[in-house]
């Protein structure tokens, strides 16, 4: 399923670019994703400074990579998958809840039986 799109591009002219292209925009992707996170961890770990030092952002961005390579080495890409369902779990009872406030706050938003609706002039 990986290779389909370079099968794809056998049938097309210009195949060297379009690879050259495909994989830079690939590693775009992964490196600003990297620096996204490094840069989050980084607020979340200097109690929400906007500003994280550059040393905290540095040690965030070995401790991914080092995960990452470790996870790959040990079971491919199988087991990447795995840690980060596992990881995300707990994260589904917070989005529940969240969700569950936000309708109750839709709620209180709602007019009541006794008023009127606010008419907008135009």
């Amino acid at each position: 399923m990986e290779t389909a799109l370079y099968y794809v591009y056998e049938m097309l002219p210009l195949t060297g670019f379009l690879v050259v292209v495909t994989l830079a925009l690939i590693t775009t992707f992964f490196v600003t994703s990297a620096d996204s996170a490094t840069f989050v961890l980084g607020m979340q770990s200097t109690n929400g400074n906007l500003n994280p030092p550059n040393y905290v952002k540095v040690t965030w961005g070995l401790f991914l990579s080092a995960t990452a390579i470790i996870l790959l080495r040990s079971g491919g890409l199988s087991a990447m998958q795995t840690s980060i369902i596992v990881s995300a779990f707990p994260l589904t009872f917070a989005l529940i809840l969240m969700a569950f406030g936000v309708v109750k706050e839709f709620n209180k938003e709602l007019p009541s039986k006794n008023e009127k609706p606010v008419e907008h002039k135009k």
